[in-house]
This record gives C-alpha cells, sequence and structure tokens, in this order.
C-alpha cells in the first residue's frame, strides 16, 4: 500500500510539473518569436534603402543610427527603468529597447540583436576603462574582411586611412591616429587599452576551469575571443529550448512510471 501511495505521489507530482514545463515552453517560445520578429523588422526597414542592401558597411552606419536613436529617445520617455518581474528577471533584448536602463550596454545588445536579424556573427566587446573592466561596451560585426567595432551610445566607428571600418586590435594599437575621430563628447578614458569578450570569473569555479581548457585546446588567442554573450542574446530562445528539454524529461518519465505501475 505504501508503495502504491509513494507511486501515486510521484506521478501526481510530475504530472504537475510537466503540465508547468509544457505552458513554460509555450510561453517562452511565443515571446521569442514575438522579439525576434521586433528586431527583423527592424533590421527589414534598415535594408529598404538601397545602400544598407548593396553595402555592408552601409547596412551598419543605419543600424547603429537606428539602435542610438531607439534606445536614447525610449531612455527619456521611460526615464531609464521599468519594473516588473519579466523587466528585472528576464530581462530580455526587448527590456533594452524599450528603457535604454542599460547605456552602452542596452546599446550595444540593441544593435546586436539588428545585426543578428540580418545573420550577421556579433560579439559583445567589454573595453578596459584605467582598472575596471566594462567601463564601456562597444559591439563588434564580423564582414568578410574580418570584424569591425562600433560605438552605439555614441553612434559612431572608427575608420582606417583606406576608408574601411577598423577592428578593436587596430584601434588600441595606434590609439593616436584614431582618437582624433571620436565625436566632441566622448569620454578621454576611453581609449581602447584592452577588451574582454566573456568575464569568465563571472560563472566562478566552473567558469574558470572551461575557460583554462578552451585555452589548452584552442590556445589564448581564440579562447580570449569567445563571447558567451552573443549567445545569450536571445534568452527567451534558450529558455524555451531548455523549458522543452524539462518537458520531454517529464513526459518519459511520467510514461516510464506508469508502465512500472
Amino acid at each position: 500500500m505504501k508503495k502504491f501511495l509513494r507511486l501515486y505521489y510521484n506521478l501526481y507530482l510530475i504530472i504537475f510539473l510537466n503540465g508547468f514545463f509544457l505552458a513554460s515552453t509555450i510561453y517562452f517560445f511565443i515571446e521569442s518569436q514575438y522579439e525576434a520578429e521586433l528586431f527583423t523588422s527592424i533590421a527589414h526597414k534598415i535594408l529598404s534603402d538601397s545602400s544598407s542592401r548593396s553595402n555592408p558597411d552601409s547596412f551598419f552606419k543605419h543600424s547603429m543610427d537606428i539602435a542610438n536613436y531607439l534606445v536614447g529617445r525610449r531612455g527619456i520617455v521611460f526615464d531609464n527603468k521599468i519594473g516588473g518581474i519579466k523587466a528585472e528577471f528576464f530581462h530580455s533584448s526587448t527590456v533594452d529597447l524599450m528603457t535604454g536602463e542599460g547605456a552602452c550596454g542596452s546599446a550595444t545588445v540593441v544593435l546586436a540583436r539588428i545585426l543578428k536579424a540580418n545573420n550577421y556573427q556579433v560579439r559583445i566587446a567589454q573595453m578596459k576603462v584605467g582598472d575596471t573592466w566594462g567601463g564601456h561596451i562597444v559591439t563588434e560585426v564580423k564582414k568578410n574582411s574580418g570584424w569591425v567595432v562600433l560605438d552605439p551610445l555614441f553612434d559612431f566607428y572608427f575608420k582606417k586611412p583606406d576608408g574601411q571600418y577598423a577592428n578593436f586590435k587596430e584601434v588600441s594599437a595606434n590609439w593616436d591616429y584614431y582618437k582624433s575621430q571620436v565625436p566632441h563628447n566622448y569620454p578621454p578614458k576611453y581609449n581602447y587599452e584592452d577588451v574582454r569578450y566573456t568575464n569568465w570569473n563571472k560563472y566562478g569555479f566552473i567558469g574558470e576551469n572551461i575557460y583554462k581548457s578552451l585555452k589548452m585546446i584552442l590556445g589564448n588567442e581564440k579562447a580570449n575571443s569567445i563571447c558567451i554573450r552573443s549567445y545569450l542574446l536571445r534568452n527567451y530562445n534558450l529558455l524555451f529550448w531548455v523549458s522543452l528539454l524539462l518537458w520531454m524529461i517529464c513526459s518519459w518519465h511520467i510514461a516510464w512510471l506508469i508502465v512500472r505501475k
């Protein structure tokens, strides 16, 4: 009898969890699709300009203009803050788009989502300012010739002598040349001293050991270029897959309990 009751209550609990994960999967799927369509619409609007369709640099520039405009104007309206569980706990890219509460962080996320909506590879670059990592954040996007750096908060980019967009390393190595291109309100302390793409210490012991393993396998340069944040930009999509996996596990467990019973 006790064995039967234990099995019954286990089945009851698993059925409850199964329903919870199924509902979560549906919710996260809807939110993910809405968010993806939102940024895709912005990208398509930019691509309606013929120069943006034919020239990647033009698309990058127009995308940066839009990100700067949207984050800046909406930040004023919402006073850079919006509350609630959805905004504070999940904090999707739409929150950055609506509030601009993260300043350079929000601007880079919005720009990155627009670029990714047009199938460009991006990464979030955490600039070292003095002794502080992440003192300023910029977006990098990859084109055929390599990575280029964009600063959506100040709506500008660096140009090499040949007119091509510059990457972070080029700017850092020749700051005396490139600093003449920054806007008049650009803080002098943002001097492109150094950059990192992932704060491995943030993930504690696990992150540190993953980083050490990656350096052994890929080498220092490739390991340091990995940007975890670029894979987490679509957090609703990530939550959808996690919920789906948990729902499938629960469904399998229910079937196993029924067969066992």
